[in-house]
C-alpha cells in the first residue's frame, strides 16, 4: 500500500486551511466592494468625527507681555491683538473688528471680558482669519494668565 498520495493530500489541506486562516486575520480592503463609490449621498456631507461635527468651538486666550494670543481648535497659536498698560490699568485693542476695551486692574479681568464679547457673538468668523503667531512662545504659554472659551458656531 502506497502512503504518499494520502500524506500529500494532507499536507496540501492543512496549508490550504492555515492559508485561509491568515487571509481572515488580514485587514479589510479600505475601498467598498461597489467600486469605491459611497452607497449614499448623505455620507459624503456628514463629517465621521464627533468633536469635527459638534458646533461648539473651544478656544484658549493668553495675556503676554504685549500680546493677546489665541490658541484655535487645531492647535495652532494667532494672534489676537495686544495688551498695554500696567496693573490696575490695562488696555487692549484686538485685531478683529479692532474692538478694544481700558481700565481693567488685572489681566484676568481684561481676558474675561474679551472671553465676554467672544461668547456674546461680537467676534466670531473673524477669529478665523487672524494671523498666525510670530513671536517665540516658549515652553511655558499655559502656565501664564490664560482663559478658556466656548463659542458656538451659527450653522
Amino acid at each position: 500500500m502506497n502512503t504518499q498520495p494520502l500524506y500529500a493530500s494532507a499536507v496540501r489541506r492543512s496549508i490550504a486551511r492555515l492559508a485561509n486562516a491568515c487571509v481572515k486575520l488580514l485587514p479589510g480592503s479600505s475601498t467598498p466592494p461597489d467600486g469605491g463609490r459611497k452607497r449614499d449621498a448623505q455620507r459624503d456631507s456628514r463629517p465621521t468625527h464627533a468633536a469635527i461635527s459638534s458646533p461648539w468651538r473651544i478656544y484658549r486666550i493668553y495675556a503676554r507681555p504685549g500680546h493677546l494670543l489665541l490658541r484655535n481648535e487645531q492647535g495652532v497659536v494667532l494672534d489676537l491683538g495686544v495688551m498695554k498698560g500696567s496693573e490696575p490699568n490695562l488696555t487692549y485693542r484686538l485685531y478683529a473688528k479692532n474692538l478694544q476695551g481700558q481700565g481693567f486692574a488685572t489681566r484676568t479681568l481684561l481676558l474675561d471680558d474679551i472671553a465676554r464679547r467672544i461668547e456674546a457673538g461680537d467676534i466670531g468668523k473673524e477669529l478665523l482669519s487672524l494671523p498666525e503667531c510670530s513671536m517665540p512662545l516658549g515652553a511655558d504659554l499655559d502656565r501664564g494668565t490664560h482663559i478658556d472659551v466656548s463659542m458656538k458656531l451659527a450653522r
